[in-house]
């Protein structure tokens, strides 16, 4: 009864906030949302009454916050779409098809090989794509934003350590809220 609730709400709150975006965006972003919702159909947020779509809705409002270019919004919003499909090859095609191969490389690249060590692949998003990166730590931010665990916040305080160390400049005010999250 509380999820459909929060889903109605949620579903109602994207609705309404479709209207205030200004008409030179709505179309691809409005698109980009619609999408997104249908992927994460069912998902929910980790240890958390919301649906997940409240995560890639929270990147965004971050993005569009910080003034990044429209290119960028639309990465927030579809920033997990290929990892938390059930089929990533399509949902990538589909990606291509609707928003163009830039977007869809960028969600390529974003996407984390598990065999890769964390640190490191934040490291080569860096060096690949200031875009994507930017949209990765706003990401980071959003996480830390819903009741992190210890391992969690460790795992993310290693990762920033580490592109500190190999001398990967991130914005400052970002950064700062990162850092106030994982505790330095």
């Amino acid at each position: 009864m509380l999820r459909e609730s929060i889903r109605q709400l949620i579903s109602e709150e994207i609705d309404n906030f479709r209207w205030n975006i200004a008409l030179v965006e709505i179309d691809q972003v409005s698109q980009a949302v619609d999408f997104a919702r249908d992927i994460h159909s069912g998902q929910w947020r980790n240890k958390s009454p919301l649906p997940y779509m409240v995560h890639p809705m929270r990147v965004y409002h971050r993005a569009k916050k910080r003034g990044l270019s429209k290119k960028h919004q639309v990465l927030a919003i579809l920033h997990d779409t290929v990892e938390d499909s059930n089929n990533p090859q399509r949902t990538l095609a589909k990606i291509k098809e609707l928003f163009g191969s830039t977007i869809a490389n960028l969600i390529l690249i974003m996407s984390h090989d598990k065999n890769v060590d964390y640190s490191t692949y934040l490291y080569k998003l860096a060096k690949l794509s200031p875009t994507a990166f930017d949209i990765k730590l706003l990401d980071l931010e959003d996480n830390l934003s819903d009741s992190p665990s210890p391992k969690q916040q460790y795992k993310y305080k290693q990762a920033l350590d580490y592109l500190e160390e190999k001398g990967i400049q991130i914005n400052s005010k970002i950064r700062e809220k990162l850092y106030q999250k994982v505790g330095k």
